[in-house]
Formats: C-alpha cells, sequence, structure tokens
C-alpha cells in the first residue's frame, strides 16, 4: 500500500506515482480558492513537475487564471515537509487562508507583517499609515530647517518612489522629472527626510508601511528558513524583490506575468528578473474552452507573447456574450467596471441595493474631500470633508489631473467632480443607502477590474469603459511612429521623453493585461460590451 500523503519528505511523491500509475485521483481537502474544485482532483502532468521539483534551489512557477495555483502550492508544501518555508502572501487574507490550508513547516505572512514583527513596529505606539501627505513634507521643512524650494509635491513623489525601490541612493530615477534642474536639491531633502524618518524611536512622525519595509531591506535580512515561496510575484515592488534576494535562500517564486497590473503604484514582474527555471500551469480548472480562447487572444494583442496557451477546463460549459441593457444580475454575478468613476455613476443610478468589492467608504471618502476642494474656492471658511488628499486646493487637483502623465487618482477625482457637482450629493447619499456590507443579502455585486482580482464569479458583466486590445494594440503603434518620427526630425529622443515612451508602451500592456484579469473573473457566462463583443467575433 503506499504511504498516507504527509507521512514523511516523499510519502506524497510515492502515493502520487502510483495514483498516476493506476491513472486514479488525489482526494484533496475542500478548496476556496479559483483550483481544482471537485472533490476528487486529477494531478495534472504540470503539477507533477512542481511537485517532484525540491525547494532547495529557486524555481518560478507561471500560473495562468484558474489554474490550480493555490491548490499546487498547499501540496508542495505538504510535499517536502523536511523543509521549513515561509510563504509571502499578496494580502492578508491570503496569508489567513494559507494558514489553514499548507504544512504546519511553513510561516505564512505578508511581507510587511514579517517587516513589523522583526523590526518591532507595534511596540513604538504610534501610528501607522497608508501614504505620506503634501502636509507631511511641509512639517519635515521645519522640523529638518530645509526647504523643498516650493517643490513639495515632487518631493513627496520623490519619498514615495524611493520607498519602494531597490538600495539606498536616491537618483534622478526617482524623481518625477528625471532631466529636471531641481532634482539635486529635491533628492538631498529626500536623503535627510529617509534619515530623520528611519529613526523610528526618534520622532513622533507617522510612519508608513512603506517606510518601515525599506528600513528592514537596508538594516535586516529574512532568516530562520530553508526557502521562501513569494505568491503574486508579478506584482511585487523592487524593494521586496531585494529582500527576497537578499535572504539567500531558494525562491520559489509563484505569479502570472499577464495578470501584472499594478505597475502605476510601482510594482515590477519579479517573474522575469528571480532565478530559476520556469514550470508553467496551463490548464485552468476555472471556465471553459471559450473564456480560455478569449484570454488567449486578449493576450495575443500583449508586446510580449506568453510562451504557453491557457486550455478551459472541458467539464465546464463557457459561453461569451453580447451585454443587453435591462439585463438583470442573477445570483454570483459581479459588474466589472474599468475604472471607479464608471463604477460610480453606475451606482449612483441605481434602484435597487448592492455590494461593491472592498466596501464604498474609500471612494465616498475620497470624492467628498475632493467635492470640499472645489466648494471652498467659493467659500474658504468651509470646513474640509472627506478623506485627507496630497492636494491642499481644487487648483492643485485640476493641475495633478493635467496631460496624459498626471496623476491617475487626481484625474479621476477630477473627473467626478467637474461633472457631477451639482447632483454629487444625492448621488452619494444614494450609493450610501442601497450599499450592503454582505455580497450574500443582494444579487448585484459589483467591482473595478484591480479589485476583483482573485476572486471568481459564475458569471461576469463588464460594462463599456473598456478598450479593446485592438485598440490598444493600435495605440502601440501609434506610440512608436510618434517617437520614431521625433527622433528622424530633432535627434536622440531625450531622457524625460524616454520614460514618456516607456511609460506610455507599459501601459499598453498593462492594459490588456487588465483586460485579461477582467475576463477571466468568470466561470460560465462573460457578458461583453459592444466594442469586446465585436472583438470576441473575430476569434
Amino acid at each position: 500500500m503506499p504511504a498516507k500523503p504527509g507521512c514523511s519528505e516523499n510519502g506524497f511523491l510515492r502515493r502520487a506515482a502510483y495514483l498516476r500509475t493506476k491513472k486514479c485521483a488525489i482526494r484533496a481537502p475542500p478548496l476556496t480558492d479559483e483550483g481544482q474544485k471537485s472533490a476528487m482532483i486529477a494531478i495534472t502532468p504540470e503539477q507533477t513537475a512542481i511537485l517532484d521539483t525540491p525547494p532547495t534551489a529557486s524555481f518560478r512557477v507561471i500560473a495562468g487564471a484558474g489554474c490550480g495555483k493555490t491548490s499546487t502550492l498547499e501540496w508542495f508544501s505538504k510535499t517536502w515537509t523536511r523543509h521549513r518555508g515561509l510563504y509571502l502572501a499578496f494580502n492578508t487574507a491570503i496569508a489567513k487562508e494559507a494558514r489553514a490550508r499548507f504544512s504546519n513547516q511553513i510561516e505564512a505572512r505578508t511581507a510587511n507583517s514579517y517587516a513589523y514583527r522583526i523590526l518591532n513596529i507595534g511596540q513604538l505606539n504610534r501610528k501607522v499609515q497608508g501614504r505620506y501627505l503634501v502636509r507631511d513634507i511641509w512639517r519635515l521643512e521645519k522640523v529638518l530647517g530645509m526647504k523643498s524650494g516650493g517643490a513639495a509635491d515632487a518631493v513627496l513623489k520623490t519619498l514615495s518612489n524611493f520607498l519602494i525601490s531597490e538600495g539606498s541612493k536616491i537618483t534622478a530615477t526617482h524623481c518625477p522629472e528625471p532631466d529636471s534642474g531641481r532634482n539635486r536639491e529635491i533628492r538631498l531633502f529626500v536623503a535627510q527626510a529617509y534619515k530623520y524618518l528611519a529613526a523610528l524611536e526618534k520622532h513622533d512622525f507617522p510612519i508608513t508601511h512603506d517606510l518601515y519595509l525599506k528600513k528592514f531591506e537596508r538594516e535586516q535580512k529574512i532568516t530562520g528558513y530553508d526557502y521562501i515561496m513569494v505568491d503574486e510575484a508579478q506584482d511585487l515592488n523592487p524593494v521586496l524583490i531585494s529582500i527576497l534576494k537578499k535572504s539567500g535562500l531558494p525562491i520559489v517564486a509563484v505569479g502570472d506575468p499577464n495578470q501584472s497590473i499594478y505597475a502605476f503604484r510601482g510594482a515590477v514582474d519579479a517573474i522575469s528578473d528571480l532565478e530559476g527555471p520556469c514550470l508553467p500551469l496551463t490548464r485552468s480548472w476555472r471556465f471553459g474552452e471559450p473564456l480560455a480562447r478569449m484570454a488567449n487572444a486578449i493576450l495575443g494583442h500583449h508586446s510580449r507573447k506568453p510562451a504557453h496557451s491557457l486550455h478551459g477546463n472541458p467539464a465546464v460549459k463557457s459561453r461569451v456574450m453580447l451585454h443587453k441593457k435591462g439585463l438583470k444580475p442573477e445570483h454570483n454575478t459581479l459588474v466589472l467596471a474599468r475604472t471607479n468613476a464608471r463604477l460610480f455613476e453606475g451606482l449612483a443610478d441605481s434602484t435597487r441595493p448592492f455590494h461593491v468589492l472592498g466596501g464604498v467608504n474609500d471612494m465616498v471618502q475620497e470624492i467628498l474631500a475632493a467635492y470640499s476642494l472645489y466648494q471652498r474656492q467659493f467659500q474658504p471658511s468651509l470646513k474640509p470633508q472627506g478623506a485627507a488628499l496630497e492636494y491642499g486646493t481644487w487648483r492643485e487637483l485640476e493641475n495633478a489631473a493635467e496631460g496624459r502623465d498626471g496623476d491617475p487618482v487626481a484625474k479621476r477625482l477630477f473627473g467626478i467632480v467637474d461633472k457631477h457637482k451639482e447632483t454629487l450629493d444625492k448621488k452619494i447619499h444614494t450609493i450610501q443607502t442601497l450599499y450592503r456590507d454582505d455580497p450574500d443579502e443582494v444579487s448585484l455585486v459589483c467591482s473595478t477590474a484591480h479589485k476583483a482580482k482573485g476572486r471568481e464569479f459564475d458569471a461576469v458583466i463588464m460594462l463599456d469603459d473598456f478598450l479593446s486590445p485592438e485598440e490598444w494594440s493600435r495605440r502601440r503603434t501609434q506610440f512608436q511612429d510618434r517617437a520614431r518620427k521625433t527622433e528622424q526630425e530633432h535627434g536622440p529622443l531625450s531622457p524625460r521623453l524616454k520614460a514618456r515612451l516607456k511609460r506610455d508602451l507599459d501601459n499598453c500592456d498593462q492594459e490588456i493585461n487588465l483586460l485579461y484579469v477582467a475576463c477571466t473573473r468568470a466561470r460560465l457566462t462573460l457578458s461583453l460590451p459592444e466594442a469586446l463583443f465585436e472583438f470576441w467575433k473575430k476569434i
């Protein structure tokens, strides 16, 4: 008889080999993720290759949407039980789930929670906030006895970029305008600001998550483990990649480069930056062949074509259809918008209770704050409302939103207030009245594509603010042609123009990735707006 799983390091492998020989299946624990959801789960040759690879050297797992990534990692942790591992999860919820499912030889945390514990941040009894604001820079000017020269916005962006970057040197690449003549002054200010802020015990400034993670990167290293598993490796900050490399441990990096959607936050695809062979997972257990075809067609417009195609689950009958107005969502349906602005417009016109993934409070508080800036143009004595913003006046918000390189958050807030200022109070009241905390209470669940990552629903309805992959391909070609013409007429591109071109080209790929993420949230039915349905008809 084969050994029971987990009784020894090779017990799982011997049992898996026995079952493969007998063409049987492995009975796995109940699953709640996007993986193989039946009680009897056939192990695939791709999964076998991963489970047979010991965590004594680095390797990478390229896991397509719905391809049983979490299940495979769970089995991996229970295969190599003589090796103590650290699993770094994308967020707290995933880390909590991993603690319940993985081998007890695995410590599951987020990178921030690990650094928080090692640096004893909790003992400081200090406020930890999401990010620094312009007002913090103004306060630093007084503390440091330095002036930012009226460039507080640039200082803030430079500091933010440095905190998520690798290494200790502040360079021009951290500055919002790499070839600006003011960069030296800005970099000197940021260097002094970081030195002051990193001495956590010596000041009463707020601490940000990025600050203490940067401090950990510069002063500490991960120890006490045989290897590290890092999830969602396609969306890591450079500072975390640096932490992984400094550990000197074998890294099992798991992710999908085509689900990289957080470049606007400074995240990079670590899959291509880390070492080791690549092992693919290409069989999606979530959806059938039609949705796999849609996903592959979308990724066919990426500048870097995937090395492997997705394959659908033959047991799942999926379909793609045109979304028609008036169609009411059934149970377990997700309505997806590309932007918060489109989501806000849809929710403000709703007459039915709804749930929003991640809640509506952050969205409402930001909009209230922006609306408060608009009102205070005419009534300066009005008390500010809503969340703390980086901008002190409506004009500052408008300036930040201008141009194609404008701040995306500023663009969204400015657009919503500018368009709906006459009825904004009423629309916000409607949203707050109809919102429900419990998604089981309602049939209408909504989200932006970014917030829906990692989730799945029987049906997904995509709204009309998504552009087709063909449009993003066209824009990429347009950007490249414009750059070639500039070089022909004016010579080599300046560093600023090169940086802008790279941002534009990378953004095209990010938008294609976001389309792929959005479409692959569906299991059974994907309802598309007209432009995307026309794309589907050509496949």
